[in-house]
């Protein structure tokens, strides 16, 4: 066995995460949301998107959600603020979590625009009011975000843009609440995570309740429960990333 092959088996036999016994599901556990957290801190592909101090740099780089957001919160926290200055922080806000998570806002030709625009049509504490307080709006942040658009050319499909409006929502709450229990509002809807709820659905003898793609509150009620019954004590947050880490190679 050459030293490639003692690597590769050594590699076989260290724990990365645990499974729920019997099962091929990964369990749900602060042990291994803290391994999938340490993973994606480190790792290059989604590093920069977290760093707070990753602003434009004029040529190639348009600036992290971490840094918009941040810029986003002081705006929003002044007495006064410049229309104009507010304006142009939460466009480059809607662009950066487009860019970092791949949302595909302008697969319609007009998805950052309109996203943009119906954002700044709520005033700013009204909007602070929908991400701090979502359950008593009855979540309407992300049904005003995730209504259809309206493409200007008959070549483009009108889309419902629900991922962007979780994780708009998500990583405004992650950094304007920063230490506070708001900070964990609001779960990211994405396609991996929605595949393999049904599976701790049935593991946990919680009842499904995801009848469509566009019912957020039933999607997040049921992520609630599955959190509450399996009595890991985990966060929204890490529930969502170790799940889509975990299976996003596995599905």
């Amino acid at each position: 066995m050459n030293l490639i092959e003692k690597e590769l088996e050594l590699a076989k036999e260290t724990e990365m995460f645990v499974l729920i016994p019997g099962t091929e599901l990964v369990e749900l556990s602060r042990r291994n949301v803290a391994k999938v957290e340490a993973i994606i801190q480190n790792d290059s592909s989604y590093i920069k998107s977290s760093d707070k101090k990753a602003g434009p740099d004029g040529k190639n780089y348009g600036g992290s959600t971490a840094y918009w957001m941040v810029q986003f919160s002081q705006v929003l926290s002044l007495a006064e603020s410049s229309a104009g200055g507010y304006a142009h922080v939460l466009r480059e806000v809607v662009n950066a979590v487009d860019r970092d998570n791949s949302t595909h806002l302008n697969a319609d030709g007009v998805g950052r625009e309109e996203m943009w625009d119906r954002l700044l049509k709520i005033p700013k504490q009204t909007l602070v009011q929908y991400l701090k307080f979502p359950k008593e709006s009855n979540y309407r942040i992300i049904q005003e975000l995730s209504l259809a658009t309206h493409p200007k050319s008959t070549k483009y499909k009108p889309r419902e843009n629900l991922s962007f409006a979780s994780k708009f929502c998500h990583y405004a709450c992650f950094y304007l609440f920063e230490g506070e229990n708001e900070q964990d509002n609001f779960s990211i809807f994405d396609a991996v995570v929605k595949k393999v709820l049904p599976r701790y659905c049935e593991h946990f003898h919680v009842p499904k309740l995801i009848p469509s793609n566009t019912d957020y509150s039933k999607y997040q009620q049921t992520i609630d429960e599955i959190i509450n019954v399996s009595g890991s004590q985990i966060s929204r947050n890490g529930f969502d990333h170790l799940l889509w880490y975990y299976f996003k190679g596995r599905i």
